[in-house]
C-alpha cells in the first residue's frame, strides 16, 4: 500500500515537471519566432509585462498587443535560457537572452501553477547591460 501511494506521488511529480517544461519551452519558441499569439496562449488573464522602460499589469488582449508592436519592431533571431529557478512563492522562473536584430534583451519570466497548468504570470524584456 505504502509503495503504490508512493509511486503515484512520482508519477505526479514527474508529469508536473514535464508539463512546466512543454510550456517553458513553448514560451521559449515563441520569445524566439516573434509569435505574440502563441506567447499569448500561456498569459494569466493579467500578467505582469514590462517591455523596455514600459511596466504595467496588463490584460491578455493589451499584453498581446504589446509583445506584437515590440516583435515588429525588433525582430527576434534567438532565445537562449541562462538560469532558471524557484522563487519562494514556488513559481518556476526563467532567465534569458533574447536576441533580436536591433539588440539583445535580458528576459526573464514566470510561471505559475494554475489548477492543472502552467502560465505565464510575469514577463521582462529589458535592456541588456552587455552585448554577447
Amino acid at each position: 500500500m505504502i509503495r503504490s501511494a508512493f509511486s503515484f506521488v512520482a508519477v505526479l511529480l514527474v508529469s508536473s515537471a514535464f508539463a512546466q517544461d512543454a510550456v517553458k519551452d513553448q514560451v521559449v519558441d515563441a520569445l524566439k519566432t516573434g509569435d505574440p499569439a502563441a506567447l499569448a496562449a500561456h498569459f494569466i488573464a493579467n500578467i505582469d509585462l514590462t517591455v523596455k522602460a514600459n511596466s504595467d499589469v496588463y490584460s491578455k488582449a493589451q499584453a498581446e498587443q504589446i509583445m506584437r508592436k515590440f516583435f515588429n519592431e525588433n525582430p527576434p533571431v534567438d532565445m537562449v535560457i541562462e538560469h532558471s529557478g524557484v522563487s519562494k512563492s514556488g513559481d518556476k522562473y526563467f532567465i534569458g537572452i533574447l536576441r533580436t536584430r536591433n539588440a539583445y534583451y535580458r528576459t526573464t519570466f514566470f510561471l505559475k501553477r494554475i489548477g492543472d497548468a502552467f502560465q505565464l504570470k510575469s514577463l521582462r524584456i529589458e535592456d541588456s547591460k552587455n552585448d554577447f
